[in-house]
């Protein structure tokens, strides 16, 4: 069967002469052939006025235009694959047709596999010397199969576990602090409505810590931020932004340079090689509201890249805007979280408010972060990140530690029978409910009675879990706080 992939009609005047039209299509897998049907008009060009405007251009006198003068038109095609050029047919000819196949191609170019992938289909404008001339370049895929239509995998499927255990070690002599961090923002650099120096006010205004301007595909923003901040600001800039491709939204957060690149590179099958490149720049890379609603009502929005694994991520988030509770995407993206969890893999859930107006009239979720006291760079923010040092709240303070002194993202080592949790949670309401989790199943869970802060030391059997987390519902059965876990390893 034969699958329309792409049709695009242009018009060119004189200023496209030895210029280059290239259309990116992206081709999908078990494709077989190429087809594309290319034409343009008109290919001879009499009219004098235009052909002395042609000789001018070119510093050569007019009297060589006598009256029988006609300039030829010449446009062609020339074709890319994901990874090689596969050739050009350099002819005169008003209506194409090019067939490039594994077996067979039309003369020019070269037979061989159909990469799935983006192809660039390239009109090469030799020769343009009418006033206008008009095209259009229809590209269609021929498939073994019946149907073209293919049932999408759920975000995050298919998995495999290649993730290594990272490195957690927390220093028993150094202080911890808790800074409120907003890993997502949006300014008019994007599609905001905010400028940036409203953002950095409103910033202010509400007592964050650190901030991370994440336009989509730019960091413009940041560097007019930069610019504008004054010392006497208490918020801090993160480095950020939001690759906003056409299959999943993705945030990179670290230094300037390592989180800044073309985003058109990104496509079905660049996808792990481009995530491996910004790893290798040690940043901090989220996976942006995974199960949201995709296309055609949010463009890129759902994440629907296939991944074998989740070696080059640090984090999913799971809560994505201002108050989560206002979308069930949220809802599949916690719970494809702590499957993942159980399973082995050593990620981390952030929240991210995705803000794009100032003034919004509902709780806010923010990240709370820990940090080293006696440091307050970039760097150890995004340390603490990539390891979940941090818990997600819309109201709830949380201090939580296993065995007197292992904190969020830290691994125990126990060689006992017992575990000792410790809490002490804040800012809690009349029927709130604590709840402890391990890789396995709800361990504890106690509804607070009074307006107070609640504070308890818990004795749990050692049952050879791998984690211990923390959540925190109000009486409305909303989860309005949630920890990154604790990891245990078991002797």
């Amino acid at each position: 069967m034969k699958i329309a992939l792409f049709y695009q009609g242009f018009t060119v005047n004189q200023t496209a002469h030895q210029s280059h039209l290239v259309y990116r299509v992206y081709v999908p897998r078990n494709i077989k052939a190429v087809e594309i049907h290319f034409g343009y008009h008109p290919i001879l060009e009499n009219n004098k006025d235009s052909i002395r405007g042609a000789v001018r251009r070119e510093g050569l006198d007019e009297s060589i235009v006598q009256d029988d003068t006609e300039l030829r038109n010449l446009l062609t095609m020339s074709v890319n694959d994901p990874n090689k050029y596969r050739g050009s047919h350099h002819f005169f000819c008003q209506e194409q047709v090019i067939e490039i196949g594994s077996d067979a191609a039309t003369e020019g170019f070269w037979a061989g596999e159909i990469q799935e992938g983006y192809w660039e289909f390239i009109v090469n404008c030799h020769g343009v010397f009418s006033k206008e001339v008009h095209g259009q370049v229809e590209v269609f895929g021929v498939s073994n199969a019946k149907d073209d239509k293919e049932i999408p995998l759920s975000p995050l499927e298919e998995i495999e576990l290649v993730q290594m255990k990272k490195q957690r070690q927390s220093d028993r002599e150094q202080n911890y602090q808790v800074k409120k961090v907003e890993l997502h923002a949006h300014t008019v650099h994007s599609d905001a409505t905010q400028t940036t120096e409203q953002l950095l006010e409103q910033a202010e205004k509400e007592h964050i810590d650190w901030l991370a301007i994440t336009d989509h595909n730019t960091t413009s923003a940041l560097r007019e931020a930069e610019e504008m901040q004054s010392v006497e600001k208490r918020v801090n800039l993160l480095h950020g932004i939001e690759y906003t491709t056409y299959d999943g939204h993705f945030l990179v957060h670290g230094d300037l340079e390592a989180i800044t690149y073309d985003w058109t590179e990104i496509s079905k099958t660049s996808i792990p090689n481009f995530l491996r490149k910004l790893k290798e720049k040690d940043v901090y890379l989220t996976i942006a509201h995974p199960f949201d609603t995709g296309n055609p009502f949010c463009t890129g929005c759902r994440w629907e890249y296939v991944l074998d694994n989740l070696a080059f991520v640090d984090a999913i988030e799971v809560w994505n805007g201002t108050n989560p509770h206002q979308s069930i995407s949220n809802v599949d993206a916690y719970y494809k979280w702590t499957e993942l969890l159980a399973q082995g893999y050593e990620i981390a859930a952030s929240s991210g408010r995705d803000w794009h107006q100032l003034y919004p009239n509902e709780e806010i979720a923010y990240t709370y972060v820990l940090l080293p006291e006696e440091t307050a760079a970039e760097k150890d923010v995004l340390a603490a990140l990539s390891l979940g040092r941090t818990y997600c709240s819309i109201r709830p303070q949380i201090d939580f530690k296993l065995n007197d002194f292992y904190l969020l993202g830290d691994r125990i080592e126990v060689k006992t029978d017992e575990l000792k949790i410790s809490l002490r949670i804040t800012d809690l309401l009349m029927g709130d409910e604590i709840r402890i989790y391990s890789d396995r199943s709800l361990l504890y869970q106690e509804r607070v009675t009074t307006n107070r802060y609640w504070q308890k030391v818990l004795q749990l059997q050692n049952e050879r879990y791998t984690l211990l987390r923390l959540e925190i519902n109000n009486k409305r059965h909303e989860r309005i706080a949630f920890t990154n876990p604790i990891y245990i390893d078991c002797y």
